[in-house]
């Protein structure tokens, strides 16, 4: 009996559709602009030194899973972000929004895209494939 309900289980198993589940990506941010004072010896006047600089990458985490990009701010210092996100093969603007600590998003045509995080600090850039 056990066997005829395993090679049961088993051959319904083998009859359904795979699906394949998305993987979470992390995106590549790097700084491009930076407002912040930058020279000295001491490491507080230096932001890329001190940890300070709200646009270093660090103070961000962009991820797409599938179709969803999701941005996180990690540095509680920064007020609000501005997010723009760029269909690299058209130009043509997907997402352009504020936010003050996270924002998910469904990015529905696939495609090669940028994004742009910028705060009162600077900016980071990077880029991200939806399939």
């Amino acid at each position: 009996m056990k066997t005829k309900i395993l090679a049961l289980v088993l051959g319904v198993l083998l009859t359904m559709p795979c699906v394949l589940r998305a993987e979470e990506i992390e995106i590549q941010l790097m700084e491009v602009i930076s407002m912040q004072p930058i020279g000295g010896d001491d490491p507080l006047d230096n932001p890329t030194q001190s940890g300070e600089d709200p646009t270093r990458p660090a103070s961000f985490r962009a991820t797409i899973n599938g179709n969803l990009l999701a941005i996180t701010k990690q540095e509680a210092s920064i007020p609000f972000a501005q997010a723009t996100v760029v269909n690299a093969t058209t130009g043509g603007i997907v997402l352009n929004q504020q936010f003050t600590t996270s924002l998910s998003e469904q990015i529905g045509t696939p495609g090669v895209y940028a994004l742009h995080i910028e705060t009162a600090g600077g900016a980071l850039v990077g880029q991200f494939i939806v399939q």
